[in-house]
């Protein structure tokens, strides 16, 4: 169970820069493109949220110390991402303050990447 899970999460994380991402830049203006993904993201991060949540919790079930850890590191992921970074993402994007968008917008990158990196692990780990 805890492989489905982190698999879900990972497919849904990597399916957005593949998928979603590349057609809406491809497809919609800058304006249309920033109203969309406003719109996505706190779904996006809920999805995670609640999937990790689920993980955490069937760790916890089976009593896997290391999967509970991991799994609750992707959850503070999105909580942090949905809760702090995106507002101040949207803001900074509000002020036109281009330098200090791209620098949040890396970061949540970054933390995206770190949450893919654990997901992997936990297949690795657990898929034997």
């Amino acid at each position: 169970m805890l492989t489905l899970v982190a698999g879900a999460i990972l497919s849904f994380m990597i399916f957005f820069p593949l998928v979603v991402a590349t057609s809406v830049f491809k497809v919609l203006d800058e304006k249309q493109s920033s109203k969309f993904l406003r719109i996505f993201f706190p779904k996006y991060y809920l999805y995670g949220l609640v999937l990790s949540a689920i993980g955490f919790s069937f760790s916890t079930y089976y009593e896997n110390k290391l999967s509970m850890l991991v799994f609750l590191l992707i959850v503070v992921g999105f909580v942090f991402s949905r809760q702090v970074l995106m507002p101040k993402i949207n803001k900074s994007k509000d002020l036109e303050d281009e330098s200090k968008f791209n620098k949040l917008h890396k970061f949540s990158v970054f933390i995206n990447f770190l949450q893919i990196i654990a997901c992997i692990f936990l297949l690795v780990t657990y898929l034997k």
